[in-house]
């Protein structure tokens, strides 16, 4: 799961994409937390609990700074 996401987001970063959603559920939050730890690795990336309204619990927002 988390090389996916890995793939995903160098995916985003490379068509230029400004926001991904990440879904990982609740349980105990360890693929939440290996996420965290992932996207921080990241100088131009910023997460946020994504909206509860429209993903529910257990989603993140992802949000990528292109350089110019």
């Amino acid at each position: 799961q988390l090389e996916t996401a890995r793939r995903q987001l160098e995916f985003a970063i490379k068509k230029r994409i400004q926001k991904v959603v990440f879904i990982h559920g609740v349980g105990e939050g360890v693929l939440r937390t290996e996420l965290e730890f992932l996207f921080g690795r990241y100088d131009n990336v910023s997460f946020y609990d994504a909206n509860y309204q429209k993903y529910g619990l257990g989603a993140t927002e992802v949000y990528i700074f292109q350089g110019s």
